[in-house]
Parts: C-alpha cells; sequence; structure tokens
C-alpha cells in the first residue's frame, strides 16, 4: 500500500513539472484582448509593455490602461505594441482576476517617433519603465 501511494505521488508531481505552451517564452497578447492603437496610423509614438513571465501571477491579468481608458487585457509572459499619439501619456495597470489591487500610473510621455518600454513583473503587482525599479 505504501508504495501504491508513493507512485500516485510520484505522478501528481510529474503533473507539475511539465510547462504549458502559453507559460514558454514571451508572446504577443491575442488581438482580442486588444481594444485601442493597434494601427500605426492610430499614433506616431510607441509603448511596448511586457508582462515577465513567471507562476506566481498565472492566475492574474493586467488591465492596460491610457490616459484613464483600458486599451488591453495581457496574461503572464504576453507583450503588447500601442502605437499613440505623441504627447504626455499616462500609462495604467490595474490587476484583476485571482488577485486585485489598486490601479498603478506612470508618465508616458513620448515624442514623435519614440519609443518607450515598459515591464510588469509575472505577479502583476506593479508598473515600470524598463531599465528602472519595479513599483
Amino acid at each position: 500500500m505504501r508504495h501504491l501511494a508513493l507512485a500516485a505521488g510520484l505522478v501528481l508531481l510529474a503533473g507539475c513539472a511539465t510547462q504549458n505552451e502559453r507559460h514558454v517564452g514571451i508572446h504577443d497578447v491575442p488581438s482580442s484582448t486588444v481594444f485601442e492603437y493597434q494601427d500605426p496610423s492610430a499614433g506616431d509614438a510607441t509603448l511596448n509593455i511586457v508582462r515577465e513571465q513567471g507562476l506566481w501571477g498565472a492566475g492574474c491579468s493586467s488591465a492596460i490602461y491610457v490616459d484613464d481608458k483600458v486599451v488591453a487585457d495581457m496574461e503572464i509572459g504576453e507583450q503588447l505594441v500601442l502605437r499613440v499619439p505623441s504627447g504626455a501619456r499616462k500609462l495604467g495597470m490595474m490587476p484583476h482576476g485571482a488577485c486585485s489591487a489598486d490601479r498603478v500610473d506612470v508618465d508616458a510621455t513620448v515624442g514623435q517617433g519614440e519609443t518607450k518600454d515598459f515591464s510588469i513583473p509575472a505577479s502583476g503587482s506593479g508598473l515600470a519603465a524598463a531599465g528602472t525599479p519595479k513599483a
């Protein structure tokens, strides 16, 4: 009986060691979850947002806001390219799903032809310009 319990435990642990294709590498946000700023003629500047890979935030989604308007929804391991009009922009992120927290907003002012990169940790608990400490 002990051997049967040990074998069952090993089978269960083996299932935890596998990875879903969705959780391998960074991929584009599905078009069905992007609501604005996809057309290159929509703007003359670019905001790149990457939600990092990891297991801790798998149950959390991230609603993405530009100037207080929801424009997309992201999951772990996804990247989003937004083509926005140049000028003063406010980029926001609010986690939802299995987790919740207050919305985080950052300055995303971009000049004509400029690109700015931002990252969200896998946990979905912050938003920061790439290369700066995460909130």
